[in-house]
């Protein structure tokens, strides 16, 4: 067996700008632009940026919602970034997503019982009879009761949805789950006890996360490995206590710069970044960073830098490690 469950090589997704009569693609939008990295069995693994940075395009192109425009996955050894039809579908039943929002992801129309029994049945890995056994199981397993079955989303908190979003993910026994802002539209109590149960879940069922967020401080809690995401791409990938004490990319010091920290830490000095960050339909040349690194040189505004490991599992994509 791999020592990786996932490989996702130079993977990049562009968006058409179209405009006239006939819409014609005038340009195109870079949601993702190369971004490559690694995931072990039983790892988790964070992605942090800001908003459109592209780690939710990364997470739904992993799970094969997004067609990648270029790149390779690899799931357990398989190319899977061009599977259609049948082959996908039951390559899916090793893959799920928990999504931000809840409750536009669970169908109102249906019954939860329902919902949770549909990708059994659609895989036909279970009669009717079953599926409603396995329901009550899923469900008793995020912390809820088998009688909530035979509810509605609308009648469940927000919480409870998200752990519904859960049990619909374990269902067929995947072995990744991409989770993406799971927890952001939670309060901050509900917030702790998903991530437990995530933490739990991983536990018993030797599951592998991508962990999609904007909180650092979730990201610290739960990662083993993090990796921080600009402008659609990959600008360090640390693990976790390297990342957070050591950080190598400029624009990684900004964010963790701006980290409310206990006393007994002691506090990093605040950067200011310049600007705002570019548009993704037109990208600066050269590292996508430039126009607002505090520590930028010359070769960063004509070359890209290239992902190179600096130190034992410490990776980044900056001009200060060139050699």
């Amino acid at each position: 067996m791999s020592e990786f469950l996932l490989e996702v090589v130079d993977l990049k997704k562009y968006f058409p700008i179209t405009a006239g009569v006939f819409r014609r693609t005038i340009g195109h939008v870079k949601a993702v632009d190369g971004v490559s990295f690694k995931l072990r069995h039983g790892e988790t693994l964070g992605l942090v940026g800001e908003s459109g940075c592209g780690k939710s395009t990364t997470g739904r192109m992993i799970v094969r919602i997004l067609q990648p425009t270029q790149g390779r996955i690899v799931f357990e050894g398989h190319d899977i970034t061009n599977l259609r039809g049948r082959r996908l579908r039951d390559m899916r039943r090793q893959f799920q997503m928990v999504f931000q929002d809840p409750f536009a992801s669970l169908n109102p129309k249906m019954a939860v019982g329902d919902i949770l029994a549909e990708p059994l049945v659609i895989h036909r890995i279970a009669s009717r009879r079953e599926a409603d056994q396995r329901v009550c199981e899923l469900l008793e397993t995020v912390g809820l009761r088998a009688e909530d079955r035979l509810r509605y989303p609308h009648e469940f908190s927000g919480g409870q949805r998200q752990r519904i979003g859960i049990a619909r993910a374990l269902a067929l026994n995947p072995k990744l789950i991409v989770a993406d802002e799971a927890v952001s539209a939670l309060d901050v109590s509900m917030q702790a006890q998903i991530l437990n149960l995530l933490t739990e879940l991983k536990r018993t069922f030797r599951l592998s996360y991508i962990f999609i967020s904007h909180n650092l401080a979730v990201v610290r809690h739960i990662s083993d490995r993090v990796g921080v995401m600009y402008l659609g791409q990959l600008v360090e990938l640390a693990g976790k206590a390297d990342l957070f004490n050591n950080p190598l990319h400029p624009y990684t010091e900004a964010l963790l710069s701006a980290v409310p920290a206990p006393k007994r830490e002691g506090r990093r000095q605040r950067i200011i970044l310049q600007g705002d960050v570019p548009s993704p339909s037109n990208p600066p040349q050269g590292c996508p960073f430039h126009p607002r690194c505090p520590k930028v040189m010359d070769p960063c505004r004509s070359q890209r830098p290239s992902w190179r490991e600096v130190r034992a599992g410490h990776w980044t994509a900056c001009h200060l490690y060139e050699q």
